[in-house]
């Protein structure tokens, strides 16, 4: 709300300082071209400024809003003059709707392609220089107008500057949305970057967090005390192997079938000796199927959150079944409400969720009903 305010109060303060430049230069008697010209320039810095956008991105939008206001106000100011015929009146309605209409056509589309990179805090001399050559662009524009006013609005003359202006406006145009558009890919690039990290994070803490190494340590010491050290030294190599998994493939956006379900099988042994009987997992994949891919950890996840968020004991067991159909590898467990509802963040099955709508034309789909949760993966 506080932003939407503010740069209410930018657009509505300049079309109010371009009515009064209007009334002003005509109550003085003199052209108010370039007192407007400026306001908008500066107008278009600092929304540019406001929306963090480079000094490149700046100086384009500068000589868009110039020249589309220019010939925006042009013909707001010939239909004005149809029902308002004041002198002074009449320009000043016409300017005041076309700053409000060429600042909220920037703002809007600044919000939308806006980067919001802080990184770079100051603008390097070639940017600066991209810069004074659009202002120098636009005023001399404005300039040769108000110089053969009385000839360019007829004739060649006319064909000839509306070309110039249209082929200016037009590179201008290109510019800007082509940078507009590397910049928010850009930033879609840092947020899956920033997304990956946050899913390696949280599957790392999952699996060293203090209840985990807990649990594991006290089935470490049921087996010794038991004197089943062989079964105690399989539990450790299995334990191994999912943090050589993890690290192995943590800079990996998809591994094999294969390779996923051989550490789902340890992560699954693992919890069996926790949950014993409680837990039930079924697998069903054709080779052919082992060979495709799919997200590093993803089935993994949707296992462990079976456990999680459901009761798992003897008398009324987990079951959960990983079938593949050569298109989709689907997950589903049936539900068994806890007493006690786990928290969840909901982060690991977000990330999956993006990662697979990036690699994939249809993403993931969760499907749940009174008894079953299902979750369909693309094969990659």
């Amino acid at each position: 709300m506080t932003s939407r305010l503010n740069t209410s109060a930018i657009i509505h303060g300049f079309a109010l300082l371009h009515v009064a430049g209007a009334v002003l230069c005509r109550l003085a008697g003199i052209s108010d071209d370039l007192i407007l010209t400026s306001l908008t320039i500066f107008l278009t810095v600092i929304l540019c400024f406001r929306y963090r956008q480079s000094v490149e991105f700046s100086a384009m939008a500068i000589i868009i809003a110039n020249i589309v206001g220019f010939l925006m106000g042009k013909g707001i100011a010939a239909l004005v003059s149809l029902f308002v015929s004041h002198k002074i009146l009449s320009p000043a309605i016409a300017t005041f709707t076309t700053t409000e209409t060429i600042g909220w056509a920037l703002a809007l589309f600044l919000k939308q392609y806006s980067s919001h990179s802080s990184s770079k805090q100051k603008a390097s001399p070639k940017e600066i220089t991209w810069l004074v050559i659009a202002i120098a662009i636009v005023l001399a524009l404005r300039y040769i107008i108000r110089l053969f006013s009385s000839t360019i609005f007829s004739g060649d003359f006319l064909l000839g500057t509306v070309a110039l202006m249209s082929a200016i406006l037009i590179y201008s145009i290109i510019y800007m949305v082509e940078y507009a558009i590397s910049a928010k890919r850009q930033a879609e690039r840092e947020k899956d970057r920033a997304d990956l990290a946050k899913f390696q994070y949280l599957n790392l803490k999952q699996q060293v967090n203090p209840h985990f190494l807990f649990n594991s340590l006290n089935i470490l010491d049921a087996l010794v005390l038991d004197g089943k050290v062989e079964e105690a030294s399989v539990y450790i190599h299995k334990l191994a192997g999912i943090y050589r998994y993890m690290l192995k493939n943590e800079e990996e956006s998809t591994v094999t079938l294969r390779d996923e379900m051989t550490y789902v099988e340890m992560y699954k042994d693992l919890l069996k000796v926790r949950f014993q009987e409680g837990l039930d997992v079924k697998v069903e994949i054709t080779e052919e199927d082992m060979r495709k891919n799919v997200i590093p950890c993803s089935v993994q996840l949707l296992l462990e959150n079976a456990t999680k968020h459901n009761a798992v004991n003897p008398d009324r067991p987990l079951k959960v079944r990983i079938t593949s159909d050569g298109k989709t590898l689907t997950v589903t467990n049936n539900l068994i409400p806890r007493l006690t509802p786990s928290q969840s963040s909901g982060l690991g099955l977000n990330y999956i969720r993006e990662q697979y709508k990036a690699r994939s034309s249809g993403g993931i789909e969760v499907i749940q009903t009174e008894d079953d949760y299902t979750v369909k993966l693309p094969l990659l």
